[in-house]
């Protein structure tokens, strides 16, 4: 027993003095083993927060113009931005090595670079924690392991191969916009409005061409205002804007720092993003939305249609009483229009029930109860007098008494009596006429000095669309001369000098009923 314990003090005694012998440097006495040493570690500065420098705590910085991962610091830029290398790279806790490579830059040096961009001190920082080179010249930002975004400076070359200048026009300039941290280019939408995509397709069939940007934000730049970003719902998935601009990506940007959406499909229609960028505009509360079948329409701003009453006269609605309940009215107190619309072609009537209604050349517009989702346009051509309203009719088509210059009231036949009559008006509600003594294609009554003119003006009117009652094939037009009228169903199209207000058709009993018709789909064809 006694020798196990003088044995097992003898091995404890021994280790002693081999640890002890370990500890000793060349002069004997004890050091503490020293840890490695991260040649890039995390530092927390007072105002730009966690921020990247190297071991000695001087700070690293990212130059905006290397988006695309290649150092465009060279030459005696490298003597005020000198670079960062380090070959056996060991990072601070919190950071990934992953996140780290080196680059061979193209005067031959290595340089370490932090999720694809090339790492640099200031030379003008002088002691561990300046921070001098933020944001000098808008293009140097102090490195972070936190940027969601960056600003990068470079020169805009579109999908189509051309070089662009921040105007959108051919030409050679570094344009300066923001990236992902990855330098992924971001862009806007000319068409969207503040909040609004108008673009990515409810089931994202259309991501791939523009991808939404789903961007957590986080730090950004010092450029940048934080206040400037925020987000929208866009079918269930979250897309980052910038001063209200929905921000996407171009899905033909293969490459790190490509921005070739700039050009696609024209220049200008999916601009970068900038501190010059302008504030998104408000959402419309009319726009023009395209339908396979009718073209362009007026909606809402959420693309239920709008129509127009052919009934109606200038700035009256009749569509009164039980009507509104199928044909509910449309009325917009802050009123935006969408790109095509002109603000002045709109205005707001007080209606004779005192509602307010909103108005378009004239017309007031309303919905059309049984549209249950948007771009449903059941109600065009009901009861031939409700279509859809558009902004490109040349013609349409109402129900009216008529009311000859005499002050009489006139049936369809011209004989005097009560009773609405359908017939073609211009755009403005300007009652169009034929002539009783005209031929197919043949005036008869215009002077050839038009000295004649003002009594009745030929319809010089160039046709564009017309309500789905009317036939485009029953207009054509006629040389008179040298001067182009419109014609229907061969009849010379007039209006009647008289006819001062919108909505009147006096005409009809001058100078006697009959001799001056409206047009109306029930016109015969005018004889040869």
């Amino acid at each position: 027993m006694e020798k196990t314990i003088k044995k097992a003090a003898y091995l404890l005694m021994a280790f002693v003095t081999l640890l002890q012998s370990c500890s000793k440097d060349d002069g004997g006495s004890y050091v503490e083993p020293e840890p490695n040493v991260a040649s890039v570690k995390l530092t927390n500065n007072s105002t730009l927060g966690s921020i990247l420098t190297d071991s000695e705590g001087r700070s690293l910085y990212f130059f905006s113009k290397d988006t695309d991962g290649i150092s465009k610091c060279v030459d005696g830029c490298v003597n005020i931005w000198p670079i960062f290398y380090v070959e056996n790279l060991e990072v601070d806790n919190g950071l990934d090595i992953n996140d780290f490579g080196t680059i061979t830059r193209t005067d031959g040096e290595l340089q370490t670079t932090y999720k694809g961009w090339p790492l640099y001190y200031y030379a003008s920082d002088n002691v561990a924690g300046d921070t001098n080179g933020e944001n000098v010249n808008n293009v140097w930002f102090v490195a972070k392991p936190d940027y969601s975004l960056m600003y990068a400076k470079a020169q805009l070359q579109g999908h189509d191969g051309n070089n662009y200048t921040s105007s959108y026009t051919v030409g050679d300039e570094e344009t300066s916009y923001i990236v992902d941290i990855d330098g992924r280019t971001l862009y806007t939408f000319s068409h969207d409005s503040n909040g609004v995509n108008s673009f990515t397709a409810p089931d994202f069939s259309n991501n791939g061409v523009w991808p939404i940007a789903e961007i957590t934000l986080d730090k950004i730049p010092s450029i940048l205002n934080s206040d400037d970003f925020g987000t929208i719902d866009v079918y269930g998935r979250t897309q980052l804007t910038y001063k209200g601009w929905p921000l996407y990506y171009f899905g033909q940007d293969s490459q790190r720092g490509d921005n070739k959406g700039i050009s696609f499909p024209a220049p200008g229609v999916w601009p970068i993003a900038n501190v010059n960028t302008t504030v998104a505009p408000d959402a419309p509360t009319v726009k023009l939305v395209n339908d396979s079948t009718l073209g362009s329409i007026l909606t809402d701003a959420e693309g239920k249609t709008l129509y127009f009453f052919s009934d109606d006269t200038m700035d009256t609605s009749e569509c009164l009483d039980g009507c509104v309940n199928i044909w509910p009215i449309f009325y917009s107190e802050n009123l935006v229009v969408g790109t095509g619309l002109d603000i002045n072609d709109f205005a707001t009537i007080t209606r004779t029930d005192g509602e307010l209604q909103t108005t378009y050349k004239g017309w007031p517009l309303y919905y059309y109860a049984a549209d249950v989702n948007a771009g449903d346009t059941t109600g065009e051509g009901v009861a031939n007098e409700w279509f859809v309203a558009k902004p490109d009719y040349s013609l349409m088509y109402v129900y009216s008494q008529l009311v000859g210059h005499d002050g009489n009231n006139y049936m369809s036949d011209y004989t005097v009596g009560e009773g609405e009559t359908g017939y073609i008006v211009d755009i403005d509600g300007r009652t169009l006429y034929t002539f009783s003594h005209d031929s197919n294609g043949v005036n008869t009554f215009t002077a050839p000095d038009f000295s004649n003119n003002g009594v009745w003006p030929i319809a010089e009117i160039t046709l564009d669309k017309i309500p789905t009652i009317l036939n485009s094939d029953d207009f054509g037009t006629i040389d008179v001369y040298g001067r182009t009228q419109l014609t229907y169903k061969g009849w010379p199209l007039y209006y009647f000098g008289q006819d001062t207000e919108r909505g009147d058709n006096k005409g009809v009993s001058f100078p006697s009923p009959g001799v001056w018709p409206i047009a109306n789909v029930n016109t015969a064809v005018a004889p040869n």
